[in-house]
């Protein structure tokens, strides 16, 4: 983590995120559980890595799949943000313009979020890469 990383908080469908056996997931309950993540800009996009870790966000490909969680430089760990305002999606291109708010995370285009159906239980909701959700926004709520 560097002196010119964001620290957040972040929110998939309302439920804050944190990892649960190597895989990220929504915690409707047990929110002491989330986790606070450091983005870092990488690669013409960002990097989400836990706070006080190496374990960083990372899809393996555009199959949908659940998003790891696991130390990872490579391109498989770099995700675009796009800020969701009344007047449109705006692609995010520097730390400077991430604020708290709405946004949409992909990777090679494919949505982050949770699916649209999910089981009733309480039990935490995996996050996936190409979600069934067709508005998959996230609330990102920037700590420092």
């Amino acid at each position: 983590m560097s002196e010119q990383d964001r620290i957040v908080r972040l929110y998939a469908k309302g439920a804050p995120v944190g990892v649960h056996e190597g895989r990220l997931v929504g915690f409707l309950v047990d929110e002491h559980r989330t986790a606070e993540w450091a983005v870092a800009e990488a690669d013409g996009g960002f990097r989400l890595t836990v706070k006080g870790t190496e374990d960083t966000l990372t899809a393996s490909g555009t199959d949908r799949a659940p998003v790891l969680v696991r130390p990872d430089d490579t391109a498989a760990s770099v995700w675009r943000l796009q800020r969701v305002t009344p007047e449109g999606v705006a692609t995010i291109s520097g730390l400077d313009a991430l604020g708290t708010g709405t946004y949409v995370i992909t990777q090679h285009g494919l949505p982050l979020g949770r699916d649209l159906f999910e089981d009733r239980s309480l039990a935490p909701k995996p996050v996936v890469t190409r979600t069934d959700d067709r508005t998959p926004h996230w609330t990102v709520e920037v700590l420092a």
